[in-house]
């Protein structure tokens, strides 16, 4: 090894970027079943909540 250095990346926003765009699909998914009568109004309100918390 010609060089002994750590290079350290902060993936921070990266993570949250994708937590963010994951929680978008999931609740883009929940939305359709919905509408589409495939869920009740509760489970709605309640996968909404929990996707929402880890926001």
């Amino acid at each position: 090894m010609l060089h002994d250095y750590e290079v350290e990346v902060n993936n921070s926003k990266q993570l949250k970027d994708n937590i963010m765009l994951d929680c978008s699909m999931e609740l883009s998914l929940l939305n359709k079943l919905f509408r589409e009568n495939l869920i009740t109004e509760a489970e709605y309100q309640e996968i909404k909540r929990r996707i929402k918390m880890i926001i």
